[in-house]
């Protein structure tokens, strides 16, 4: 009876915690797929941008939606912005598509606020990515306390992939030999723009972190050695078509970011009304 009463009362504890174990932050590895939003904003627009995407943050809130992402605001380039939500697997986005669609209310201010947005968009692009481990590098990153992220995306020649990938197994050894203080995510796109293409993230907690660039960039040189340099500048000029690199800051009035990620600094990822 005592040994009931006892598993009983654990049983409760689990179920109250719950909800606070969910939300412990912590270093987490990237998610196994991703899905990259690309959206095009006018000139001048970034105000009006942000507030209906407000508007939608709310709205996702308000639903009570699970299907959570980080919005990011281009330092550099075209003027955009980028929307990053991560899945275990194709059956869980599935899930997030279905809990949405089934929420009529949900889908209807959504619908709404789409198109206040469109009047500050030029274009979208939205692709789906698959994690590399293989071809990613460093250790496991506290996504909530980042503030940066450097994106790049390399578009490869048809039928080069292969020794595409080959270059980078190549750098990714002088990278470990020269502890690369660095830690960067692999996705290939597997729908959503010309294939092959792979976007490499590199989230950052300061950009004071690209000062120890030229640093780090010499010890990797000499790391793969002149031999391997000459390899590394042969492979990727026989296999790479273009490479685009940008700079993007974390942007909480563009995200609806998830328990874990709000744990980590919530003062932060808190929008504030302006």
């Amino acid at each position: 009876m005592i040994q009931d009463h006892f598993r009983a009362l654990c049983s409760k504890l689990v179920f109250l915690m719950a909800p606070m174990l969910l939300a412990q932050s912590g270093p987490m590895p990237p998610p196994p797929l991703m899905m990259f939003v690309r959206e095009e904003v006018k000139p001048g627009h970034g105000a009006g941008h942000a507030a209906t995407e407000s508007a939608w943050t709310r709205a996702l809130t308000k639903g009570k939606s699970t299907d959570h992402y980080i919005g990011m605001s281009a330092m550099t380039g075209p003027s955009e912005a980028w929307f990053i939500m991560g899945y275990g697997s194709y059956a869980e986005w599935e899930a997030k598509q279905n809990e949405f669609e089934h929420n009529a209310a949900l889908r209807k201010e959504i619908d709404k606020i789409a198109l206040d947005d469109g009047e500050h968009l030029t274009g979208t692009r939205t692709m789906l990515g698959t994690l590399r481990k293989d071809l990613s590098f460093g250790t496991s990153v506290e996504i909530g306390k980042m503030r940066y992220m450097r994106i790049r995306v390399f578009r490869i020649k048809q039928g080069q992939n292969k020794a595409f990938e080959e270059g980078v197994k190549v750098a990714l050894a002088a990278y470990e030999k020269s502890h690369y203080p660095a830690s960067f995510a692999f996705y290939e796109v597997a729908a959503g723009t010309s294939s092959p293409t792979f976007i490499v993230l590199r989230p950052m907690k300061s950009l004071a972190e690209l000062d120890a660039t030229a640093a780090a960039e010499g010890a990797f040189l000499d790391a793969l050695g002149e031999d391997g340099r000459k390899a590394m500048q042969k492979v990727f000029a026989d296999t790479v078509n273009n490479v685009e690199n940008q700079i993007f800051s974390f942007n909480p009035k563009l995200s609806f970011v998830g328990p874990t990620t709000m744990a980590s600094d919530p003062a932060f990822w808190t929008p504030k009304n302006d």
